[in-house]
């Protein structure tokens, strides 16, 4: 999709930079390959120079790309530097490029929280939870599910945006520039069943890995609860020490 939306609800800037960040996380544009240019994004998608220039720069205050002379504009990272930096690494035994991958949300809503989730976040008991689940694919094949829960009254206006199209992380800097400071993890073994199962498209008793993170901002609050479902015969776990 390159058209953009010019009714003004939403900034031509920000739309082309969602594009490109898009086309960056899903292997479009690979680390060391050059993004196209602000003359072919005027072009392309019908934008001021000033506006190509502004999500250009935004990609590269998010670490995701660095002028070089000679070359343009070079793809550096495929993880914006305002994530939570994780020890642990998911990695699939077949890398992302090769294939084809998207993205599917199951459910965006607003619900009550189990009390596990609620003391995660320092939140009373009742108060309004934003869930988002999604799917990710590769090839129209499942490969894990996320499952993301925020207090409502801190990112309202997640329940109006389309997340199957568009990046959270991004979303959440951009509109509340939430600025990640870390996370804390449980990695489980488990086995799929229920909803689960029928989500990833697998048999009830097949492995799973199920990570548990709490994400942080810069003043220490808990800000994000994840549930991750990772199929165990496609990734595996890295994880870097210091010693």
């Amino acid at each position: 999709m390159t058209s953009l939306d010019f009714s003004g609800r939403e900034q031509l800037y920000y739309q082309l930079y969602d594009r490109l960040f898009q086309k960056i996380i899903n292997g479009t544009y690979t680390i060391g390959e050059c993004i196209p240019s602000e003359s072919e994004l005027m072009k392309t998608y019908q934008v001021s120079r000033a506006t190509a220039r502004r999500s250009m720069e935004m990609l590269a205050n998010d670490g995701f790309v660095k002028k070089q002379r000679g070359l343009g504009t070079v793809v550096i990272s495929t993880h914006p530097k305002h994530s939570p930096q994780r020890v642990a690494k998911y990695s699939r035994r077949k890398r992302f490029e090769d294939v084809i991958t998207n993205k599917k949300v199951i459910n965006l809503s607003v619900m009550k929280a189990s009390e596990e989730i609620y003391e995660a976040l320092n939140l009373k008991v009742d108060t309004e939870i934003i869930c988002l689940n999604r799917v990710r694919y590769g090839d129209k094949k499942p490969y894990y599910l996320e499952i993301n829960y925020f207090e409502k009254a801190y990112v309202p206006e997640m329940l109006n945006r389309n997340f199957s199209e568009e990046s959270l992380r991004v979303f959440l800097d951009k509109t509340y520039n939430i600025q990640w400071s870390y996370a804390s993890q449980k990695i489980y073994s488990i086995i799929a069943a229920g909803t689960i199962a029928d989500l990833l498209k697998v048999e009830e008793g097949t492995p799973l890995l199920h990570i548990k993170r709490i994400s942080y901002d810069v003043m220490d609050n808990p800000r994000e609860y994840v549930d991750s479902y990772y199929l165990a015969d496609e990734y595996h776990l890295e994880i870097e020490l210091t010693i």
